[in-house]
């Protein structure tokens, strides 16, 4: 009896050493989390560490949310901890971005088609291709047709996020509509009308800034020539009025001509502001403040752009106006933008997992794009936002998606079926899904940027004059091998048109 008694105390005091064990293992994870002992959660994955790069301004409530609420989700859904990086908007497409892929960093953020095709052809990027499986809901909300852009030879190098109006981006100029009331004017239709606003302003806000801006070429279209043009990079552009192949060397034409003196009388009279030549992040500053009194407009900006110039003039009310009738919306496809991932990343399925994330249902849509319901923000019986908080998070511009997102209630309902009805009518782009292969003419390229940055920039601005300016600047790109750059890229626009069109 003794020693069954000794047996027992024996076997119980081993069951709590182990019990005693086993909560310090579970102890040891973090809060909420999923994991086992080994660190692997629920769904069997290891655990990883990603680093997103965000550009603009990291908030104070951004901040928080990295560490809490955001972590705890995003361990949970896909086991990994991501470090958001906030870089000026500068770096964006170049800089510091540049700097970390040519380091190898591990790292993903957003991109566009033409820093996909230079960065693809250094190697930057890693092909995207054989985790496809990974976006299993985004591309249930992505239109399929926006993957084509960021493809190249057949590869995906860049994953895009969002689905809305998109047509006619920065066509149309963005107005300050309370301004515009201020002064007597109701709406603005033609270039003469606009300067009329800006001359009415100035005269009784002289403190404001016209046109906060260095590039309106597309806003001034409809008055410098005939064509619907739609451009391909900074040197290309396509008329997408006419039913052909022929791509246009903008810098070589009459229009650019125009558009340049156009430009130049703006930076003369003030309209664009003297110090758009030497501190481009002044002006991007200037909008978000309030200060300007017109911009570049898309759908989405009467309410995209509001949020933020609000804080400074709660009163401020903005709205779309085109400077010409009569010509298509040229549409590139309803993506935001993309996603790629860094060459030098370990673990680029993981990734993938998170951009899935953003596009995978309306609970995560709404905690990545305005936080917490009770804290940041509520929403009445008719799906309207209140925003409780002005911080900004994941940028609401990036994630927008017609199957999530949210309109808050200080958004007029006209501003709202403008925006909903933005793309009846728009065509697609004879060159939506062509990527270039730059490989042939890389030197030529890099030649043709040192050139667009030192002349012909300055002069499409208005900061130079074109007639004192141009000979050289001509000069220059013809040097830098802008004929070979053009005939190359003809050639292969023309052979993948003839590919689209072959059954037509």
């Amino acid at each position: 009896m003794t020693k069954r008694k000794s047996w027992f105390c024996l076997l119980l005091a081993a069951l709590m050493l182990l019990s005693a064990c086993s909560s310090s293992k579970n102890e040891s994870a973090a809060p909420g989390s999923n994991e086992n002992s080994s660190g692997e959660s629920s769904s069997g994955l290891a655990p990883a560490k990603l680093k997103i790069v965000l550009y603009g301004d990291e908030s104070s409530r951004m901040k928080e949310l990295a560490r809490t609420e955001f972590y705890d989700v995003i361990k949970k859904e896909i086991n990994a901890e991501v470090e958001f990086q906030f870089l000026p908007y500068t770096e964006y497409g170049g800089g510091k971005t540049d700097l970390m892929l040519s380091t190898g960093e591990d790292f993903a953020t957003y991109t566009d088609s033409n820093y996909t095709i230079k960065s693809v052809a250094k190697g930057l990027y890693t092909d995207l291709t054989p985790y496809m499986d990974a976006l299993t809901d985004l591309k249930k909300h992505v239109d399929e047709a926006s993957f084509r852009d960021f493809q190249l030879g057949g590869k995906q190098y860049a994953i895009p996020v969002g689905n809305k109006a998109n047509s006619a981006s920065f066509y149309s100029v963005l107005v300050r509509q309370d301004l515009l009331e201020e002064v007597g004017m109701t709406e603005i239709t033609s270039l003469e009308e606009l300067e009329k606003f800006y001359d009415e302003v100035h005269k009784i806000h002289p403190e404001l800034v016209g046109y906060p801006g260095a590039d309106a070429r597309r806003i001034l279209l409809y008055d410098y020539t005939d064509m619907n043009l739609y451009w391909q990079n900074e040197f290309i552009a396509l008329d997408e009025s006419a039913e052909d192949d022929q791509i246009i060397s903008w810098f070589e034409t009459e229009e650019f001509k125009d558009y340049a003196n156009l430009m130049r009388g703006w930076y003369e009279k003030g309209i664009i502001p003297k110090y758009a030549a030497t501190n481009v992040p002044q002006l991007q500053s200037d909008w978000n403040s309030g200060k300007g009194m017109f911009w570049s407009g898309t759908a989405s900006r009467p309410f995209e752009g509001a949020a933020s110039i609000s804080k400074a003039v709660p009163d401020a009310k903005l709205v779309n106006y085109f400077l010409g009738t009569g010509r298509p919306k040229i549409s590139r496809g309803s993506y935001n933008t993309a996603f790629f991932v860094s060459a030098g990343a370990k673990d680029p399925e993981r990734y993938m997992m998170f951009f899935n994330m953003l596009q995978k249902n309306q609970e995560l849509y709404d905690l990545f794009a305005y936080g917490i319901e009770g804290t940041d923000y509520t929403i009445d019986a008719n799906d309207r936002l209140t925003r409780l908080t002005t911080d900004s998070l994941i940028p609401d511009w990036l994630l927008m998606n017609n199957s999530f997102m949210r309109f808050d209630t200080t958004v007029p309902d006209d501003i709202i079926e403008s925006f909903k009805t933005w793309d009846e009518g728009s065509i697609l782009s004879k060159g939506a899904g062509f990527n270039f292969d730059n490989t042939s003419v890389k030197n030529e390229e890099t030649k043709l940027n040192g050139v667009l940055t030192e002349y012909m920039a300055p002069i499409g601005s208005g900061f130079s004059d074109y007639d004192t300016a141009y000979p050289k600047a001509l000069e220059r790109l013809k040097a830098a091998g802008i004929d070979k750059y053009i005939a190359e890229y003809q050639k292969q626009f023309s052979a993948w048109y003839a590919e689209q069109n072959k059954d037509k």
